[in-house]
């Protein structure tokens, strides 16, 4: 054990308890515990297997960086609920020593300390010398109007849970921009989900990299090896990688859907159909729309033309139909609720531009999963062809984890608009 280490174990059992006794880590947890709070690393980049204890050794260094060091550490999860979690860990450790909370605004005394770590706060805790920790999330709702302001205004230290969560480069975009001044730093802490910006980070020589194998964990006694084995038995070999292996799925590996990607699409003879998945509302749930144009040549091969998936208003959803530069044989769109009115407003929009697209509605009669499920047969076999590197692709390669689906449910009406590829081609 180096010197290094013994400092951060001496510090820890110092300042924090666990179980009314002294919290000791071990050698993979002083690792992480020293790459949060070490000011020369910028970029930082953290993985162990599930139930390892990152994300609680993580919120002690950072209750630790905000009242020592009078740091602002926005914590950013990749859903409210793990944006969360880190900060039930902080508040449950926040009484544990004076020198933690004494300078705590608006607490005073050890009751209010013990009334607060009984409190799932989702609120700022701020400290008068400066430190500042709340939490806030990428996804559509933010968990506090302060939250909201922070992820435009920055921090000393941002620290990112769960960012293998995150896989759209806009929501990355966000938090990319957030550290600021002289600590000016960025962790990331999540499970190897491939496709995601966790992974690009991973293959980043500029981020310090903090990976607890398995191995290390059952050593350090943080896994128990009895019922790892019942676990596997129950776990599907993708999450046995990601979750536990801390490693990232390669390719389509285990992937339902295996797509193949075209080189160019011939123009010649193509006839086209659409469709378009709406999100509801004012897609307030995050949902995207989304939009697939499919291409049919004179031999009857099928290539993804255009996809699009965003969230978009009902208004900005036609203009982007209506201005998609091709003639339609058939466009789809469900004929079920709030569907049902914008597929009779988009045929009014379209009929006064002189457009006349044949816009069709669509009865669902099956679960979303069966329907794209039923694509299997035609995607791995080559049936269709995509273009690659895109939301679609994304989707495809990620199923049935994607966390969006938007834009492969828009395949799938798409695809049934040509009779499930049962489409009589004249041969030229």
């Amino acid at each position: 054990m180096n010197e290094s280490t013994q400092n951060i174990q001496r510090l820890v059992s110092t300042l924090f308890k666990i179980h009314g006794q002294p919290y000791q880590l071990t050698r993979g947890q002083c690792d992480i515990f020293a790459a949060i709070i070490h000011k020369a690393l910028k970029w930082v980049w953290i993985s162990g297997p599930t139930r390892y204890g990152k994300s609680e050794d993580a919120g002690l260094a950072l209750l630790y960086l905000a009242a020592f060091h009078g740091l602002k550490v926005p914590i950013v999860g990749g859903t409210e609920e793990k944006a969360n979690k880190i900060m039930e860990y902080i508040t449950s450790h926040v009484g544990d020593h004076p020198l933690l909370y004494e300078g705590l605004i608006n607490i005073r005394g050890t009751d209010a300390i013990d009334r607060l770590k009984i409190k799932v706060s989702k609120e700022a805790l701020r400290w008068v010398g400066g430190g500042w920790i709340f939490v806030t999330s990428v996804d559509s709702r933010n968990i506090s109007k302060e939250g909201e302001r922070l992820l435009g205004e920055g921090g000393d230290v941002v620290f990112l849970e769960e960012a293998g969560l995150i896989r759209r480069p806009e929501q990355f975009s966000k938090i990319i921009r957030m550290p600021e001044g002289d600590w000016g730093k960025l962790v990331m802490s999540g499970n190897c989900i491939e496709g995601s910006v966790f992974q690009d980070a991973f293959n980043d020589p500029i981020y310090h990299k903090v990976r607890i194998g398995l191995d290390q964990a059952i050593n350090e006694g943080r896994i128990d090896e009895e019922r790892l084995a019942q676990q596997k038995k129950n776990t599907p070999a993708k999450d046995w990688k990601r979750l536990y292996l801390v490693e990232f799925p390669k390719g389509n590996e285990f992937s339902y859907f295996k797509p193949q990607k075209y080189q160019f699409v011939p123009t010649k003879g193509m006839r086209y159909y659409g469709a378009v998945d709406l999100a509801l509302g004012e897609s307030k749930d995050g949902s995207l729309v989304g939009i697939t144009v499919l291409g049919v040549d004179n031999k009857g091969q099928v290539y993804e033309v255009e996809s699009i998936g965003q969230i978009m208003t009902p208004d900005e959803t036609i203009r982007t139909i209506l201005n998609l530069p091709y003639q339609f044989e058939r466009f789809g769109v469900e004929a079920v609720m709030f569907q049902r009115y914008f597929l009779k407003r988009i045929d009014e929009v379209s009929k006064e531009q002189h457009k006349y697209i044949p816009f069709q509605g669509i009865e669902q009669s099956k679960k979303k999963s069966e329907r794209i499920e039923s694509m299997e047969p035609f995607i791995n076999t080559g049936q269709v062809l995509f273009k690659g590197e895109n939301e679609m692709w994304r989707e495809l390669e990620g199923y049935p984890d994607s966390d969006k689906l938007d834009v492969i449910d828009s395949l799938e009406m798409c695809w049934r608009q040509m009779g499930l590829g049962k489409v009589d081609f004249m041969i030229a």
